[in-house]
């Protein structure tokens, strides 16, 4: 099989699976990984795929929000480890700001045993998971995105400026390399970005997947945020905030 062919099949292969790692590719194609980076690597020069850490993805999923049911079922045991490390950051009567990303949602299912805290959020699926905890939740309301069941808009911007919060949980579909953080919803951003600055502390909850090419919209850079927790410790890739980093 020449380069180009095997090129051709590994377009065609992300096009139908929309991701792979490196290793799995190796697997599929019977090269090495050597061979298999470098095929990666002109397909991304090339603006075919979008590379990710330790692999790649389907080039459409750039301009792409992906539906909330998918999301909560990509990586949910990373998900999971990564709400609870959050619940160490939380204390007794905190007033708390997540958004609608499905990490946030993995934290609120975790809450039970606060005491008088407070959720401030956009997330329609929210006061479903809250509503049996005993837990004051405040939701937006506003203009509301079917696919992934969050309010947007000037409605729910102004609604989260009218509150100060504590904490404020979030997540974005991508941190590249150089640290900023993004996302293909430019409106769920405008949100996110409203919530950071009413919160006197800024959670970024990242599943470690998700180190990898900028997206349509950036949210802010890794300056503006307190910490970022992660399933696993990928701090080595940011040494100039490792301190971010749990």
């Amino acid at each position: 099989m020449s380069v180009k062919e095997r090129e051709a099949k590994i377009l065609e292969y992300l096009r139908q699976n929309k991701r792979a790692t490196v290793e799995e590719l190796c697997r599929a194609f019977y090269v090495s990984e050597p061979t298999m980076r470098r095929d990666l690597a002109t397909l991304s020069s090339e603006g075919k795929i979008i590379r990710t850490h330790g692999g790649a993805e389907h080039k459409s999923e750039l301009g792409e929000n992906l539906p909330l049911s998918l999301r909560e079922r990509e990586h949910s045991d990373a998900k999971n480890i990564i709400g609870k490390k959050c619940l160490d950051l939380i204390r007794d009567g905190d007033i708390i700001m997540t958004d609608g990303s499905s990490s946030a949602l993995a934290l609120l299912r975790l809450l039970d045993g606060k005491k008088s805290i407070i959720v401030i959020t956009n997330s329609a699926k929210a006061p479903l998971i809250l509503a049996n905890a005993n837990i004051k939740t405040f939701v937006t309301g506003g203009e509301l995105v079917p696919d992934t069941l969050v309010y947007v808009g000037s409605y729910a911007e102004n609604f989260i400026r009218s509150f100060n919060a504590d904490i404020c949980f979030f997540s974005v579909r991508t941190l590249t390399e150089y640290g900023a953080l993004t996302d293909n919803a430019i409106a769920e951003n405008s949100i996110r970005r409203a919530m950071l600055s009413r919160s006197k502390k800024r959670v970024l909850m990242l599943d470690s997947q998700k180190i990898g090419e900028p997206c349509l919209s950036t949210l802010c850079s890794l300056e503006n945020v307190d910490h970022v927790i992660s399933e696993r410790d990928i701090s080595e890739h940011f040494p100039k905030y490792k301190e971010k980093f749990i």
